[in-house]
């Protein structure tokens, strides 16, 4: 079901159509403005647009990190259960005594 959710960017307000949850779109946008007022800290003066492209940036270099550290611990993760899958397999053939 598609929701109208209106969010607040720097000081401007968008209606944006949705499928995801309402709750999940305000907290993006809330993430968002964080990372806004927080380039805006550091004092450089930057458009609005360029601010906004910076921190879209920032937030996918992040997830691409956050998938990448993923990746390494799945992959680990089916070498150690293969390496447990061998050796049971190993002792399933040795002979009983």
């Amino acid at each position: 079901m598609s929701h109208s959710v209106e969010v607040n960017l720097m000081g401007r307000s968008f209606t944006i159509r949705t499928e995801d949850d309402p709750e999940r779109v305000l907290a993006a946008a809330s993430m968002v403005q964080e990372r806004v007022d927080d380039l805006r800290q550091t004092g450089s003066t930057v458009a609005s647009d360029r601010l906004l492209m910076l921190v879209a940036l920032n937030l996918a270099g992040e997830l691409l990190q956050k998938e990448s550290v993923a990746v390494e611990g799945i992959d680990s993760l089916i070498s150690a259960l293969d390496e447990v899958v061998s050796q049971a397999e190993g002792l399933a053939k040795a002979p009983l005594r």
